[in-house]
Parts: structure tokens; C-alpha cells; sequence
């Protein structure tokens, strides 16, 4: 009994100092103002804001030295934004190792530069069958030019030159030199295409000058035609170096020659096997290409694409300015077509040693094509969506030799129908069909899918019902 007693007044005795000590020091924080507290407290917020300060100072910083990312998004997007090809104002160049050996040849290329120029082609302007056509090489990438050396062999250029200009035409009998008997005179047909040797033998068997150059001679023989009152001869082999300068002027509105769709070229019956190998080639390049010489129009059936075939005898004195192939929007719409591609095909090339008559780019300065026999050249004037490309423009250098000789060339354009234009009754009927099919198409919506599938299938269950029928 007296152990229990003394324990139990131990911890109170206990209880008691500890509650006392806690009150005692309780009192002195209080009596103190709550210093320690207060001290305590101030140390832990001033540490605090300078941590919070510090955070917010590092991130001022990191947004003033890189953007936001807003900034960062739009910039992207911008960079990344589409540009089609008649707004854009770069172009995309080959490199100067690739320029010396005149292009990049697309049939030694890797499969994966074959893919890249055919897909651009057909994409933003005419699908082409670029990866088996042999001597097809790249010039420029975008706006895209191609050329194709020895596209059309010699004999091919000689044939389409004599068809062009009519030379060697007539149903009088001539003889194995190339002339035909006119009462005690031989008149000369052909001159354009005779070689210098057969100029000099003609000149001396009718008593004339045999020395000078080819020019000369031929201009020699032209005034002795003329002179023994031959000019229907004239008439039927006209030739580009024997026509004077004004008469090229009167017939051209100032080129020296230049016509389109001659009957020599269009007509199928009459036209030189050069010519058909020379579309068969071209169809392949182009398979969307027809070989119709008709205007296409999108309001006509089968009228989607068409050619047009322009002869050329090219002799100027000074640079011509740069033109455009392709027509503007209002042009194109009026006209129902639109140029597509542009195939210049040299028949000749310059026999001047300082050259003359390249065909030069002012949107890509630097770059020119010399006219070589047998060469195409092919560009691109408008889009696919037959808007005009104004980097495409092109213009020549002069070419005057004192000489009555030209360069020769043939132009096949490929002209493409635009889209068609609705009048206001056409657009109203295209709107009214357009609503129905959203209203059908919102009834078919609203339909669930086994019974869709039912009136699809017409059947009255779905194929995949598992029943079992009874056969008959």
C-alpha cells in the first residue's frame, strides 16, 4: 500500500514540474512579444522571396533569350507553309559541278532523283514520264527546264526543215541535179538545201561566178531564177535564207518567220515520217498529251488536251525582251486552254563562232541554252491549276551573221483546258444537287449500321447472321 502511494505521488510531482516548465516558457515567449517566434518566422519568409525572387528573375531571363512558343509555332508554320508555284519567288538551282557537264542526266540518276522530278512534275505541273527517256537531263529544278540532246537525229532535222518550209515542192519534172527546164533556161529548186558543192556546180553550168561562200552563192542562183521569170518556183520553195528581210516582217508582224499549225506539219497525209516519230516521242513524254490540233475545251467531250505545232526561222539584231508562252488567268479563260509545256525543238544550230540566238532565262541569271541540231528543249509556263509561272519567261539573244541565214526550229506547245466556268444557272443546279446528296447522305447517317448494311446488301438480316435456314 505504501509503494503504490509513493509511485503515484511521484508522477504527480512529475506531471506537475512539466506542466509548470511549459506554462513557464509559454509566459516568457509571450512576455518576450513573441520574439523567438517572430525571429524564427521572418528568417524562414525572407528566405523564401529570395528563392521566389530568384526563380522568377532565371525565368525572365530564359524568356528574353529564347521566344515563346507561340512565337516558336507560328514561325514553323510559316516556314512550312505551302507556296504554290506562280506566288513563289525562289528558285531551286542545280550546283556548278552539275552545270558543267549541262545538267543532271535523268537516266543515270538514282531511282530516288527519278521519283522526286517526276512526282514534282506531276503535281504542281505536267505529269511526265521522265525516268526512260534517253539524254533527258535536268537543267533546273524549279521552275523545272529539261533538256534532251539528239532528240531528233540529223536526217529527222533535215526532213522536218524541207516539209517546214516547203522546199523541193511541185508536180514539174526535174532533174537529177535538182533543176527542171524552162524554155533554153534551167531553173534551180532547193537551194536552201543544197551543200556548197552542188551550189558551185550549179553556178557552173549556167555560166555563172562559182566563188563566194554558201550565202552568197545562193543568193547567186536566186537572182538567176528570178531573171528567167521563174517566180512561181519561188512561190512553191520558199526557204528561209533565200525570203528577204521585209517579207519575213510583212508575214510575221517583225520575226523573221514564224507561223503556226502549217498544213506541211498538221496534215497527216502530207507530213514527213520525222514529224509522226517526232509526236509518237512526245506522247510517251507526255501521256497526257493528244495529238489533236484542235483547241481543247473543257465544255467539249474528249477535248481536255491539245497541241499546237509553231515554225520558227529565227534572224534578229538585237536581244529580244522576255515573253511569256502561257496567257494570263482572264486570257486562259476566255480562250478555254492554257500552255502547259512548251517543246522547242532545233532543226540548226549557229555556224557563227561567237554563237548567237541562245535562249536565255531572266529569272535565272547566267543560265542559257545554245541552239544545237537535234536538241529539245522543255519548259513548264504555267501551273497545273493553269495559272502562268513568271519565272518560266524567256527570252533570245540576237543572232545576225550579215547573212540571209536563220534558226531554224520548231515549237510544240501543249495546251491543257482550264476549268470550267458555270453560269449562274449551271452554278445554281450544281448547288441543288450538292444539297440533296448532303441531306441523303445525313438520312443514311441516321440510320444504324446493321439496317445500312441490310439496304446495302439487299437482304432483310445481315450476311453475317448466324441462323439456320430451312431448304425447301
Amino acid at each position: 500500500m505504501s509503494s503504490s502511494l509513493s509511485s503515484s505521488l511521484c508522477c504527480a510531482s512529475f506531471f506537475s514540474v512539466s506542466s509548470f516548465t511549459s506554462r513557464r516558457v509559454k509566459r516568457n515567449d509571450i512576455c518576450n512579444g513573441g520574439k523567438n517566434e517572430g525571429k524564427f518566422s521572418r528568417q524562414d519568409t525572407s528566405v523564401q522571396h529570395q528563392r521566389r525572387r530568384r526563380r522568377m528573375t532565371m525565368k525572365a531571363r530564359s524568356s528574353a533569350e529564347t521566344p515563346t512558343e507561340t512565337e516558336t509555332e507560328q514561325k514553323a508554320n510559316q516556314s512550312n507553309k505551302f507556296i504554290p508555284a506562280h506566288m513563289r519567288k525562289t528558285v531551286s538551282r542545280i550546283t556548278e559541278a552539275q552545270m558543267k557537264t549541262n545538267g543532271v542526266e535523268l537516266s543515270k540518276a538514282a531511282t530516288q532523283v527519278q521519283e522526286s522530278i517526276a512526282g514534282f512534275l506531276a503535281f504542281e505541273f505536267l505529269r511526265a514520264r521522265v525516268k526512260n527517256v534517253p539524254t533527258l537531263k535536268v537543267l533546273n529544278v524549279d521552275p523545272p527546264i529539261l533538256t534532251a540532246p539528239m532528240f531528233l537525229s540529223e536526217k529527222e532535222c533535215e526532213d522536218i526543215e524541207r516539209a517546214m518550209f516547203g522546199i523541193d515542192g511541185g508536180d514539174k519534172e526535174e532533174s537529177e541535179s535538182g533543176s527542171e527546164v524552162v524554155g533554153q533556161q534551167k531553173k534551180v529548186n532547193g537551194l536552201s538545201s543544197m551543200k556548197k558543192a552542188e551550189l558551185v556546180q550549179c553556178c557552173e553550168e549556167r555560166g555563172l561566178d562559182a566563188s563566194g561562200t554558201v550565202a552568197v552563192l545562193r543568193d547567186r542562183l536566186k537572182e538567176f531564177n528570178t531573171n528567167a521569170n521563174d517566180d512561181d518556183s519561188n512561190e512553191k520553195a520558199p526557204s528561209p535564207s533565200s525570203r528577204s528581210d521585209e517579207s519575213r516582217s510583212a508575214n510575221t508582224g517583225g520575226d523573221p518567220f514564224r507561223t503556226s499549225n502549217p498544213d506541211a506539219l498538221v496534215n497527216a497525209s502530207s507530213r514527213p515520217e520525222a514529224v509522226n516519230q517526232l509526236l509518237k516521242r512526245l506522247n510517251y513524254l507526255f501521256p497526257d498529251c493528244v495529238e489533236e490540233f484542235e483547241s481543247p475545251s473543257a465544255r467539249k467531250e474528249n477535248k481536255l488536251w491539245g497541241i499546237e505545232v509553231v515554225a520558227e526561222a529565227y534572224k534578229s539584231s538585237e536581244n529580244l525582251r522576255a515573253s511569256h508562252a502561257a496567257f494570263e488567268q482572264h486570257e486562259a479563260i476566255e480562250k478555254h486552254y492554257q500552255i502547259r509545256a512548251n517543246c522547242t525543238f532545233f532543226l540548226n544550230e549557229s555556224s557563227d563562232e561567237n554563237g548567237g540566238g541562245e535562249i536565255t532565262f531572266p529569272a535565272l541569271p547566267g543560265l542559257s541554252v545554245k541552239p544545237e541540231k537535234g536538241m529539245a528543249l522543255i519548259t513548264f509556263p504555267s501551273t497545273a491549276a493553269s495559272l502562268l509561272d513568271p519565272r518560266a519567261a524567256t527570252a533570245r539573244n540576237a543572232h545576225d551573221t550579215g547573212a540571209n541565214t536563220t534558226l531554224n526550229s520548231i515549237e510544240v506547245l501543249v495546251r491543257g483546258a482550264t476549268p470550267k466556268i458555270l453560269t449562274e444557272e449551271e452554278a445554281a443546279a450544281e448547288r441543288k444537287l450538292r444539297h440533296e446528296e448532303e441531306k441523303e447522305r445525313a438520312r443514311l447517317l441516321a440510320i444504324p449500321r446493321s439496317e445500312r448494311r441490310k439496304m446495302e446488301n439487299g437482304e432483310d438480316k445481315p450476311k453475317n447472321s448466324r441462323k439456320k435456314t430451312t431448304r425447301d
